[in-house]
Order: structure tokens, then C-alpha cells, then sequence
């Protein structure tokens, strides 16, 4: 029996646009800009442009190529010491949380949308009874971002437990992200179906967990061999979520 489902956040629950993700990205290097200011340090718009790009480089090299994730505290701290080692600790503890939510915030400016049938299928899946859970990965926006977005769309009572890895510290596919939300919401792995459009970080990764897992496939993805199910049209998920037969094979 299924009393678990899981859904990953970007482009499973919502999707965004490359001009959304280029307006996105604007503001955070304003952000970085103003913040460095703030701290005696005065870079151009293009320095800080490079700033955005090498603190992206380091954040893959040190944390997210061995699928781990640091705090949106500690991304900040990583960011600016980019531009001037210990810049970051000679701002004071309020300009610092004002950069912070200048930094992690743009998303709310320029949202991204919802999923074609996304709300549906979380609101049937409640009403029959399955409890409803987000695993994901974050990169410059955190969870607590993603909260306020899923807020805004009316969607956020319907999750719980909610694991994004700049909270939890690792990332898809790592099993331990979705061991820690399985054992959240106090549910076997079996028990378990993951949704996700990423053929490692979601179905390898839910596998691996010993869970089954659910391949969205919108926008012409290929279908993954190793999902249990291939979910074309999230409206589909309702139904096809309980017709899971064998339990998925833990790697």
C-alpha cells in the first residue's frame, strides 16, 4: 500500500523560464553588488557578474559534484569571501540577514509556474488519503524560499515533511536525503513513490533508497528504464501511484 508520495520542486512541481531564470540571477548579482558595498568593497557590475560565476564554480567543486549542499547562511558566506577573503564576517549581523534575503530572494519577484495539472494531482492525492512529502535539491534559492512559493500557490499545507538539501546538508541522489524524509513521516520504503523528471537524482536516487520511483517525463524527456512508472501528465499520478505491484529494487 502507498502512503507516501514524494514530489521533487523544480521542473516536477513548477516550472520556470529562461527569462525568469535571467532576471533571477539580475537581482542576485545586485544583491552581491550592494552587499559588498556595504563592506567597504566597491566592485563593478561585470566584477560582480564574475563574482556570481566563480562562487557557482566553487559551489559545485566543494559541494554539489559529492551531492552535498551547505547552508544558505554558509552559500552567502561562500559567495562574497569569492570577491575578498572575510568579507563576509565584517558585516554586521543585520546588514548581513538583509543581504541574505536579497541574495536567496529573487525567485519571489519573478516566480516560476506551477506545472501543467500539478495542484490537481496534489489535491486528489490528499483527498484520497496519501500523505505528501517534497524531496529536492536547491542551488541559489533555498527552502525556505521554496516554502513561500508553494505558499503562494495555495499548495504548502498540503506537504509534509518537506527536505531540501540546503536544510538537510545532501542531495539527490544520495539515499540519506530521502531516508531522513522517510523517516519523517514514519513510512517503509515501499510504502514510498518518489516523483521526479531527473533520471539520477530522482529515480536512481529514490530507488536506491529502496523506494519506488516515478519518472516525469513532460517536454519530450526520455523515459527512464530503471522508473516504475512513467508519468507523461501529472494528472495521471492519482491513479497510476496505486497500480505499483512490486517494490522497487534498493541500489
Amino acid at each position: 500500500m502507498i502512503r507516501l508520495v514524494t514530489f521533487d520542486f523544480w521542473d516536477t512541481l513548477v516550472t520556470d523560464s529562461p527569462v525568469n531564470l535571467r532576471a533571477q540571477q539580475a537581482l542576485r548579482i545586485l544583491a552581491i553588488r550592494q552587499t559588498l558595498r556595504e563592506a567597504g568593497e566597491v566592485v563593478s557590475e561585470v566584477e560582480a557578474e564574475e563574482i556570481h560565476e566563480r562562487s557557482g564554480v566553487l559551489l559545485a567543486e566543494r559541494f554539489w559534484s559529492v551531492n552535498r549542499d551547505p547552508s544558505r547562511e554558509e552559500q552567502l558566506r561562500l559567495v562574497l569571501d569569492t570577491a575578498r577573503p572575510g568579507v563576509a564576517a565584517r558585516l554586521a549581523p543585520s546588514a548581513f540577514e538583509a543581504a541574505l534575503e536579497a541574495y536567496t530572494g529573487p525567485v519571489l519577484a519573478h516566480p516560476p509556474e506551477l506545472s501543467p495539472n500539478a495542484a490537481r494531482a496534489v489535491r486528489e492525492l490528499a483527498a484520497r488519503g496519501v500523505r505528501l512529502g517534497i524531496v529536492s535539491n536547491t542551488g541559489r534559492t533555498p527552502g525556505i524560499v521554496l516554502r513561500r512559493v508553494l505558499e503562494r500557490f495555495g499548495l504548502l499545507e498540503y506537504f509534509d515533511p518537506i527536505s531540501y538539501s540546503d536544510e538537510v546538508g545532501v542531495r539527490k541522489p544520495a539515499a540519506e536525503i530521502f531516508q531522513v524524509t522517510l523517516a519523517r513521516a514514519g513510512v517503509a520504503p515501499e510504502e514510498a513513490v518518489h516523483v521526479g523528471d531527473n533520471p539520477d537524482a530522482d529515480v536512481v536516487g529514490a530507488r536506491g533508497a529502496g523506494m519506488r520511483a516515478a519518472h516525469y517525463t513532460a517536454g519530450f524527456r526520455r523515459a527512464a528504464a530503471q522508473a516504475d512508472l512513467i508519468i507523461p501528465d501529472l494528472s495521471m499520478l492519482p491513479d497510476e501511484v496505486f497500480r505499483v505491484a512490486s517494490p522497487a529494487a534498493g541500489g
